[in-house]
């Protein structure tokens, strides 16, 4: 409802006739005046200024260059006449000095007619009015009759020189007639100098003019303006004052205080104004009130929910314009959503519907999107990388242990007729004499132990085993194991690297030593030159910490494939290899709680890393 809307009769109910808009037809009234003179002055000062503008355009860009050019020219005259003088008061001297400065008098003018004509040329392309096109164009007319006066003046030096050069029969009369051409050409350059200094002289008086009768009548203009703007303030202040008590319960309502009623009689603006402010009050308390209970009620919900999400472990994300507009902690804790900002890149390149293995910074994410609102979308997800890796490792496991149980029953038939025959070997060798025959029976056994070596690899494929504790220096038990495979790496010419400061936890040591054991072998098989193993210890919670072990070698490597099958049982790439090795360390690691991994480095070589727990002595 307006505050200026006619009120109702008691009795009738019919519209009472609206209060007379004075204060408001004052107010107008005063500042139009204001206005008006105000903008009087402000156009006649830029009018002013525009016409001072064009005469300083036309005096920087017209004629103080060609007053330049008129004072270059005044120069080149002036030596031209001096050099006349000479000529005529003495004979003819060596021709060649007079023929070089005239040539030199002809290119500097010659040069200051070509930056007169440009100059006029430009102004003429940029002037509007008459008498300044009219005096430039004159000024190109001089600059002319300067340049054919010129060039009459090089015939007649010209003539005077041919006179010269024959015997100086004619000199006189040449002396007489390259006078007069010179005559004509100091006084068409007089001309033209004293044309543009009349001019300048002109523009800068018209110049001053103007800016005397813009400053008087922009300064009356002015004066107006400030004088009604005073009496348009008087008549507000005085037209308001009774305002005041309205005022003062506006900015108690505006604090949020409950305004008394005003007690406005009549029927003028302000009495209208305040029996309107009075029912904005009341409609505005009941709003109040009804607005209070929403809120409380929206606040207990947005609690309820905000409890649900900040609890779930789902990250749940909304989306709106391309920046997350709501995120649960899980959000922001897994992908960095953050409200207000943008989505990772990552998430905002995906298109709608259900995303499995997502992956982003070592993890892997199931995601869905769908829409939600008119341009949003609603993103829910869950880590799941351990979720993956526990089925990967459940599928291997249960690889191996299958492979296991078959090799376990294969190794089982074929140990004993295995150890028979070693057993009658060794007998048939202690009783043979020939040399030759006892070597074939030691390749015999040779080859036997070759088999228990390898069905015993079988049978640790088979069972799984529990971890062993022991107390140890990791440090100390590396370099162990690089001493008793010393002679395998010198003959190999390889050189071991131990890094690590000494420290003593308890830990699967048989573990360690055959992972390491059978990391040393493959790297002297894939033809490294250098390892380098070092050991360090990872912080953990209460009283058990990480023993991460790293070793690096320096051999050809693997490709991605090769890598990622690297633990496959069975799996080799060498000739004489089963594809055991890896496979029986990474699961025996994993039996008691750790893990290898195997990661292609950018500088080439191969880097395994073991990790297993190690509880604090």
């Amino acid at each position: 409802m307006s505050l200026l809307h006619a009120e109702r009769a008691a009795d009738g109910g019919r519209p009472v006739r609206r209060a007379p808009r004075t204060l408001r037809n004052r107010i107008l009234a005063a500042f139009v005046l204001a206005l008006a003179a105000s903008s009087g002055a402000l156009g006649y000062g830029l009018v002013q200024l525009r016409d001072i503008g064009a005469a300083l355009t036309i005096l920087d860009r017209g004629y103080l260059p060609l007053a330049g050019v008129a004072a270059r020219m005044e120069a080149v005259t002036r030596q031209l006449d001096r050099e006349h003088d000479r000529l005529a008061r003495e004979a003819p001297g060596p021709l060649a000095g007079h023929r070089a400065n005239a040539a030199l008098f002809n290119a500097s003018l010659t040069d200051a007619l070509a930056d007169g004509d440009r100059t006029a040329q430009a102004v003429l392309d940029e002037v509007r009015d008459s008498d300044e096109r009219q005096a430039v164009e004159m000024m190109a007319q001089l600059l002319g009759e300067i340049g054919t006066a010129q060039i009459e003046y090089e015939l007649a030096f010209r003539a005077w020189l041919a006179a010269a050069e024959n015997g100086g029969e004619q000199l006189p009369s040449r002396l007489a007639e390259l006078d007069t051409r010179r005559t004509r050409l100091l006084l068409t350059v007089g001309h033209f100098g004293q044309l543009v200094a009349g001019r300048i002289s002109m523009v800068s008086k018209r110049t001053a003019q103007a800016q005397t009768r813009a400053f008087a009548v922009s300064g009356a203009l002015s004066l107006l303006a400030v004088l009604l703007s005073a009496l348009l303030a008087a008549a507000a202040l005085l037209s308001l004052r009774p305002i005041g008590d309205l005022t003062e319960q506006v900015q108690r309502l505006a604090a949020g205080d409950r305004p008394g009623r005003l007690a406005a009689e009549g029927n003028d603006e302000v009495a209208v104004l305040a029996r309107e402010f009075d029912a904005m009050v009341a409609a505005v308390a009941e709003r109040d009130r009804r607005l209070k209970e929403r809120a409380e009620a929206l606040d207990r919900l947005r609690l309820r929910l905000q409890r649900v999400l900040d609890t779930i472990h789902v990250g749940i994300v909304v989306v709106e314009h391309g920046h997350a507009a709501v995120a649960n902690p899980a959000a922001e804790r897994m992908w960095g959503a953050t409200p207000g900002k943008p989505l990772p890149p990552w998430m905002a390149s995906l298109s709608g519907g259900r995303h499995e293995a997502v992956p982003w910074e070592n993890h892997q994410y199931d995601l869905e999107i769908v829409p939600f609102g008119a341009r949003g979308a609603l993103v829910v997800g869950e880590e799941v990388t351990q979720r993956l890796r526990d089925r990967e490792r459940l599928a291997r496991s249960e690889r191996l242990a299958i492979v296991g149980q078959m090799l376990a029953q294969i190794t089982h038939e074929v140990r004993n007729p295995l150890n028979a025959m070693s057993l009658n070997a060794e007998l048939l060798s202690d009783e043979l004499e020939d040399e030759e025959h006892r070597d074939m029976l030691a390749t015999i056994n040779q080859e036997i132990r070759r088999l228990e070596t390898l069905t015993g690899r079988y049978l640790e494929l088979a069972r799984g085993r529990r971890a062993e504790l022991v107390a140890a220096d990791p440090v100390a038990l590396i370099r162990g194991v690089v001493r008793v495979e010393e002679e395998v790496l010198r003959r190999a010419g390889v050189h071991v690297d131990v890094e690590g400061l000494p420290f003593v936890r308890e830990f699967d040591v048989d573990t360690v030593r055959r992972a390491l054991r059978n990391l040393l072998r493959n790297a002297v098989e894939a033809g490294a030159h250098r390892v380098g193993i070092s050991a360090e210890l990872q912080s953990g919670g209460r009283d058990e910490d990480m023993l991460e072990i790293r070793v690096f070698d320096d051999g050809p490597g693997m490709d991605a494939d090769e890598a990622r099958r690297a633990f496959d049982p069975f799996f080799t790439t060498k000739a004489q290899g089963t594809g055991l090795g890896l496979a029986i360390s990474r699961q025996e690691l994993e039996d008691v709680g750790g893990s290898l991994s195997c990661v292609i480095p950018p500088e080439g070589g191969t880097l395994f890393t073991m990790v297993l727990p190690a509880v604090r002595a």
